[in-house]
């Protein structure tokens, strides 16, 4: 498998950009495209989300003419369903936004996808060509990053019961028996679920917490390194201890999760950078977090933009795709909030919300790694879902068991895509 660490270095630029609008320059460079030309998105963004990106969608129309329409998938739908039609031939959009660089390799190649590497300059943006890279083409252009920064908490409630951020682990544990015994709390730890994916955040954080866990999480990605690894196993075993404890909610879709946390019955959320413009979230200004004690690595997950080699609108979408993720199309969910760009040239005054410019520094001074289960892709990724829904429904099934079915898919998966 190819290079898939995260340029770390780059981030730093993003704070040093000066203000002012990008002009968007060259649009049209990627075809010839006139006022009648249509093409179709789907993605994953529901909600809040789709309305951010809908603004975005409208600045790209205004600026390249492009008919830009949009249609939302939830994730497992949009993976499996495309996968089908790529395979009849059939573009289920002119553009679909995938969450998973794994699948973006095999999509390429199977030459299901139309090469857009000469859409975006790797030096201008906080990823590299390498991961989506199979064939010696780029197969998907990078939109938004999502950073999955630890245990989102609401600043009042802490204050009102002289809660404290938890300083080591022990500290984190202490926290979580007082936070039980507050009245009105359901659980401490909420458990957002879609398909299983929030759960496999908050698990990659245990991993991350393990020693040398930043190393460990790329080579389980690069498939130098077990599932089986007695620090993976330890990861499994200290969220079982918490699972038993009855430290984790009952298990909710990840957006009706929001409206728990927010009125206290689940406190601490582990969630990712597009929490402060969630539509539970009543006032983002008393929204703070923290990392998981132990870690020094945050994960961060790329949406990446492809356009289907079936599609008959392939100047229009490389036209729309190339605009969306330039630095303004970008700027335009900046703007509005729970956005972290990929383009190193959107400004930092773009960040309108506090905490997300604080999560875009902190992002600066930690390694960041890549998603687990998003760079591997299919079938571990499906497998590492089910598994975890598992655990959460039998939390006292023996992980070992766990880790070692899911050694055997990891190994599968990471042979196929190196073959």
């Amino acid at each position: 498998m190819g290079d898939k660490t995260m340029n770390v270095d780059r981030r730093g630029v993003l704070r040093g950009v000066g203000g002012g609008a990008i002009a968007l320059a060259g649009l049209g460079g990627a075809g010839s495209v006139g006022a009648q030309d249509a093409v179709t998105v789907t993605a994953v963004w529901t909600d809040d989300e789709e309305e951010d990106f809908l603004a975005v969608v409208d600045y790209v129309e205004g600026e390249t003419g492009v008919d830009i329409s949009y249609a939302p998938r939830d994730t497992e739908t949009l993976l499996t369903e495309t996968l089908m039609d790529y395979e009849a031939g059939i573009a289920t959009a002119d553009i679909v936004v995938l969450p998973t660089e794994g699948r973006v390799r095999r999509d390429g190649a199977a030459g299901h996808l139309e090469p857009v590497g000469d859409l975006w300059d790797e030096d201008e943006y906080s990823t590299e060509h390498a991961v989506v890279e199979a064939n010696g083409e780029v197969y998907a252009a990078p939109f938004g990053m999502d950073l999955k920064p630890g245990f989102w908490y609401r600043q009042s409630f802490f204050e009102e019961h002289g809660l404290e951020e938890p300083e080591d682990y022990d500290a984190f544990l202490d926290l979580l028996e007082e936070i039980d015994g507050i009245e009105g709390v359901e659980a401490p730890l909420a458990s957002g679920n879609g398909d299983g994916w929030p759960l496999s955040d908050v698990t990659e954080a245990f991993i991350l917490r393990q020693e040398d866990g930043a190393q460990l999480q790329q080579d389980l990605i690069e498939g130098d390194a077990e599932f089986t690894d007695d620090r993976v196993v330890t990861a499994f075993e200290e969220l079982q201890e918490l699972l038993q404890a009855g430290y984790f909610s009952e298990v909710r879709d990840f957006g009706i999760q929001y409206e728990f946390f927010w009125e206290n019955e689940t406190p601490l959320y582990f969630m990712g950078s597009w929490t402060p413009t969630f539509g539970a979230i009543e006032d983002p200004d008393d929204l703070d977090y923290f990392m998981l004690p132990g870690t020094d690595a945050m994960v961060t997950s790329i949406n990446w933009f492809t356009i289907p080699a079936y599609t008959d609108a392939t100047d229009a979408a490389r036209t729309a795709v190339e605009g969306i993720i330039s630095p303004d199309g970008q700027e335009v969910w900046t703007e509005r909030g729970g956005f972290v760009p990929s383009s190193l040239e959107v400004p930092a005054e773009a960040f309108d919300i506090e905490i997300m410019q604080e999560l875009s520094e902190q992002a600066d001074e930690v390694e960041l790694v890549p998603d687990l289960d998003d760079a591997v892709g299919d079938p571990f990724q499906a497998e590492f879902w089910s598994q975890l829904l598992g655990l959460w429904a039998e939390p006292d099934q023996d992980v070992t068991g766990i880790t070692e079915s899911l050694n055997g898919v990891l190994q599968e998966t990471v042979q196929e895509d190196d073959s």
